[in-house]
């Protein structure tokens, strides 16, 4: 099969408007999607609520390194069809953009809150272990999250690493910003 740009185009519009009415009939107003939304306002709230307003520069930078790779890593898998999200929020773009939103918000608190290294490389395994074994298999039983060939012990490490070089990419940066 050799397929051409004109078919991967048919196939994409024949998949916006099946994601469409899919998400229009069996996912929008559910108690699924009621809950994503909900907790990713109050998390929100929460965030805002504690951010320090004097280091709002790296951990606006950390939240949003983390966003963007999170975001980046989930498209992947769902392209390659390692998990799927039934239950989105958005019909389109990323498919679980509120849940990389709220990755993201964690991460921004744990980066705000251990300022020393080995707490931070302590508390990553630990939030790393709530995502990985509370949050994942709690969005498994919600329908929000369906792992395809995929199981949360390689999201644990991922979420890790995740941390980890997100912190050594900001601290640079901010090294950098501070010498000029």
């Amino acid at each position: 099969m050799n397929p051409s740009m004109q078919d991967i185009m048919k196939a994409q519009e024949k998949v916006s408007t099946l994601r469409w009415y899919y998400w229009r009939d069996e996912v929008v107003f559910t108690p699924q999607w009621w809950f994503v939304l909900i907790f990713l306002i109050f998390l929100f709230f929460v965030w805002i609520r504690l951010l320090d307003h004097s280091r709002i520069f790296p951990i606006l930078l950390y939240g949003l390194l983390t966003f963007n790779i999170a975001t980046v890593l989930d498209t992947f898998g769902g392209e390659l069809q390692l998990w799927e999200y039934p239950k989105m929020v958005l019909p389109w773009g990323p498919r679980v953009i509120c849940i990389d939103l709220m990755i993201s918000l964690f991460f921004m608190m744990l980066y705000q809150i251990f300022i020393k290294w080995k707490a931070f490389i302590f508390a990553s395994i630990f939030l790393s272990g709530i995502f990985a074994f509370v949050f994942e298999p709690i969005a498994m039983y919600l329908g929000i999250y369906r792992p395809l060939i995929w199981s949360n012990l390689y999201s644990f490490p991922i979420y890790i690493l995740l941390a980890i070089f997100i912190r050594v990419i900001v601290e640079k940066i901010c090294k950098l910003r501070a010498e000029n």
